[in-house]
């Protein structure tokens, strides 16, 4: 089984603009409706998915929330994995470092566009696959 965190970016190019970005909804349709994926998050995770929805407020964001929220396991963090992701990250991306803590103490995969992750991936410290590699991997 496949296990994935989905950062907020994915979300929000989701829900920004559905008619253009399809395939981004296509992969998160996919990603909360295949058996052989499991999706990881945490509380800070919820919290972003909850803001860029009131953000871009429509049944498109709110129905997405609901499909993620249901099908994601949301793990507590044993603060070793934080500190070992901690070194890849400037000291303010507090919500990133927590997020690749999830997905190394989890052994998940994260799908995002953000260039904060590009030094913990460099380092194989934890894989990250950019929206194309999800869409081509997954689609």
């Amino acid at each position: 089984m496949l296990q994935f965190l989905v950062d907020a970016n994915v979300f929000v190019a989701a829900i920004k603009n559905p008619e253009k970005k399809a395939r981004t909804l296509d992969l998160i349709l996919e990603l909360v409706s295949s058996e052989e994926i499991r999706l990881v998050g945490n509380d800070l995770l919820l919290l972003e998915f909850k803001k860029y929805s009131e953000k871009f407020q429509s049944d498109m964001a709110l129905h997405l929330l609901k499909l993620l929220r249901d099908k994601m396991t949301i793990v507590e963090l044993d603060a070793d994995y934080i500190k070992n992701c901690i070194k890849y990250f400037p000291k303010n991306e507090i919500v990133d470092i927590v997020h690749a803590a999830t997905c190394l103490q989890e052994n998940s995969i994260l799908i995002t566009n953000d260039k904060h992750f590009d030094k913990i991936s460099q380092n194989k410290i934890i894989e990250v696959w950019s929206i194309s590699e999800a869409i081509e991997n997954l689609l």
